[in-house]
């Protein structure tokens, strides 16, 4: 899905740990079980206004909001989120920002039953983006979204139980749901963890190469200056330079900045992660190797 800006959920981070404190037994679930059929004639008018929004091109807003709307009309909810979107950061000269416009968006996402509506509405109550609400509000369309498998509720309700909550094993139940479903962001948030909490540099790895795998380009940035002969940036996690490895995912980062939405299949079969220089392929499992190892 072509998702113009990702809702933040910065205030959440400030919620005490009471209002998550017993949290019902968590159940993974996929969110395309939850997802209602899409039009075809709205989704052809959704994909043609995705396409005229991308980066780098001479925009037509005025054309792209029409096409949005047309589909909005027969309930595509992928256009909801996008045209809601729009509305919610504005554009200059183009289109006015309207939080309300996005509210009712996303309010029809909702009634359609869709679980990104509970995310972005919990977002917008996060921020306090025209929603009198109180944050735990917000938690409890985050938790809705996530118990209907959105990934980025997922992803986000897993760095507070971590972080936040005590509950370390919880959290990764629900992030690593998240990275399953192919979503970027959980998968860098798992390498986070294991980077900087477990200082388990090669399982921290694998995750930042999936992340990337999957169009996350933060990740492709960890991958460039994890083997970059610099031996600044390199400390991060210490492994041994590598010119090579350096210039192909420096090739990567290129190709992700200048179309967001490529994604990379094969990367984890295309090129096997080396073992760390002391930690080998898993600091907890020295004799382990992935399916896909370099010799």
């Amino acid at each position: 899905m072509h998702i113009i800006q990702r809702c933040a959920l910065m205030l959440f981070l400030t919620v005490g740990t009471t209002a998550m404190a017993e949290p019902a037994p968590f159940v993974c679930v996929h969110e395309k079980d939850h997802l209602p059929a899409l039009d075809p004639l709205a989704d052809s008018w959704y994909r043609e206004a995705a396409a005229l929004a991308k980066p780098g091109t001479r925009r037509p807003w005025a054309r792209i909001v029409e096409l949005y709307g047309k589909a909005v009309e027969r309930n595509h909810w992928k256009a909801m989120h996008n045209l809601a979107a729009l509305y919610r950061t504005g554009w200059p000269g183009s289109i006015e920002q309207d939080r309300q416009k996005s509210l009712d968006l996303y309010q029809r996402m909702i009634d359609l039953g869709v679980p990104q509506g509970f995310y972005n509405m919990a977002a917008m109550i996060g921020n306090k983006a025209g929603v009198k609400n109180p944050a735990t509000d917000g938690l409890t369309f985050l938790d809705k979204a996530a118990r209907m498998g959105n990934p980025a509720a997922l992803t986000e309700l897993g760095k507070l139980y971590i972080y936040y909550g005590k509950k370390e094993d919880l959290g990764l139940q629900y992030t690593r749901c998240a990275a399953e479903q192919g979503y970027g962001q959980a998968n860098y948030e798992l390498a986070l963890y294991y980077e900087i909490l477990k200082s388990n540099y090669p399982i921290a790895l694998q995750h930042y190469q999936v992340a990337l795998s999957q169009g996350h380009s933060s990740s492709a940035l960890v991958m460039k200056y994890a083997f970059s002969s610099s031996s600044k940036p390199n400390s991060r996690m210490w492994y041994a330079p590598d010119d090579s490895l350096y210039e192909v995912y420096a090739e990567y980062y290129s190709q992700l900045r200048n179309d967001p939405d490529i994604r990379f299949p094969t990367l984890m079969k295309d090129h096997p992660l080396p073992p760390h220089p002391t930690q080998g392929y898993d600091a907890e499992r020295p004799d382990w190797k992935p399916e896909h190892a370099r010799p």
